[in-house]
This record gives structure tokens, sequence and C-alpha cells, in this order.
């Protein structure tokens, strides 16, 4: 299995692409094997002219400014690290369709994978929550040292390969429907951060928002105004 992850700068302008700017990856035997080997990668940003603030904040951007790789020979570097492997892992459903999205755009031709996995969402089914966990949250969670930087994509990784561990077969292969979005067999931790979450919680009913003070004194006044006739009436008494 090939557990990877993605540094990116998302599109702003014309240009429809979220430019990848690092990839990488471990392997390993199992989902919750040893790992056995690293891929890293950082590639230079060509078709956009500013970053994002996501990608502002990464503490290794600058690797991918000072680097002269391009995505074409980055990714057939990848391609030839992974041999044969056809079983792929990944911290939320996002880094494929983007892996996918730059192939196209640069005209090379995809990993066709036998199976995907989404450790984001098998972390939250052994939790019992549908909530979308940060990676970082996780790792402090489970007690998993920190001694990497988040968002650099072979620290995540490694991140991503040591929750593993504590994924059964069963939470792997969960796959939410369009009806149920949350799993029907809750084993919360009383402990975990998605406990708390917002979706648990009993929603605050809405209110309206009061009209502004100076209308409503309007209608007030109008409100108490008595009509041109009621007032004739009484100056005729």
């Amino acid at each position: 299995m090939i557990v990877m992850d993605l540094e990116w700068n998302r599109s702003y302008d014309k240009k429809r692409l979220d430019e990848i700017l690092q990839i990488g990856a471990v392997r390993v035997a199992a989902p919750c094997g040893v790992i056995l080997s690293t891929f890293n990668m950082f590639i230079k940003p060509r078709v956009h002219k500013r970053f994002d603030p996501g990608a502002r904040k990464l503490p290794d951007l600058q690797c991918s400014i000072d680097c002269d790789v391009d995505f074409p020979t980055a990714w057939a570097a990848f391609t030839d690290w992974c041999g044969d492997e056809r079983v792929f892992a990944f911290w939320g459903p996002d880094d494929f369709s983007v892996i996918q999205q730059n192939c196209a755009f640069w005209g090379v031709s995809p990993i066709e994978p036998e199976r995907v996995f989404n450790f984001q969402r098998a972390f939250g089914h052994a939790c019992g929550t549908s909530t979308q966990l940060a990676l970082w949250r996780v790792a402090d969670y489970l007690n998993i040292p920190t001694v990497f930087d988040f968002h650099n994509a072979l620290y995540d990784a490694m991140y991503t390969a040591l929750v593993g561990a504590w994924l059964q077969p069963e939470d792997l292969d969960f796959a939410p429907s369009k009806k149920h979005s949350r799993p029907r067999h809750r084993r919360r931790l009383a402990s975990h951060p998605a406990a708390q979450s917002a979706e648990t919680r009993p929603a605050v009913p809405k209110q309206a928002e009061p009209a502004p003070r100076k209308k409503r004194r309007r209608r007030n006044r109008r409100r108490k105004k008595p009509a041109a006739g009621a007032t004739a009436s009484q100056n005729k008494a």
C-alpha cells in the first residue's frame, strides 16, 4: 500500500488548476504495517503567479520555489517508485482528485488504482462520527509523537500511515450512503475531539432579527395617530 499526501496552491484565476507543490508518500506492507520506504519531491510552481493564503503558510514553500522540477518529471519519478503497487490511501477525499486534475492539465497518464482508502473517513467510522477530523488533532489524540511539522506532504503521509494502526477492516471498507452520512453503529469515544462536534449538539433555534429601532418607532407612531375622521368628530364634540 502507498500512503500519500500532497501540498498544493489552490486555483484563484482563469486557470482552473490546484497546482501541486509537493508529493510525499510512504510504502507500507499493510494499513497497520511498518513504513518500508519513502518518497518526497518538491515541484516548482509554474501556473499561478500568486499563492493562496493556505499555500503561503506551508512551512516548506520555499523548497518548491527554489527547485527546478516540473510536475511531469516529479510524476514520472513517483510512478517509478510506486512500481506495481495499486492500492493507495489518503487523509481525506481531496488529494486523489487533485492528482487526476494535474495529470489531465499536464497531459500525463494517471495511475489507475485498484483500491483507494480514505483514512480520515475510516478513523471517523472507528470513533462513530462523520466529522472530518484534522490529521494533527487525531495524531494528538492517539499520542503519536509529532516531531515533524504538519503540512509537509512527506510528514503528513507518515502520520497518516501511523494512524492506520488503529483502523480495522470494517473501518476501511465503510462507505456512507447518501441517506445516512453517519455510521449506524456508533462507537463514540467520550474524550475524542469529535464527541463535542456540532452534529452532536442540539441545534440553536433561529430567531428573527429585530427591526431597526428607528423604523420601529415610526411604525409605533403610525399606530397611535388617530384617523382623520376620528379627529374631526372629536373636535365637534
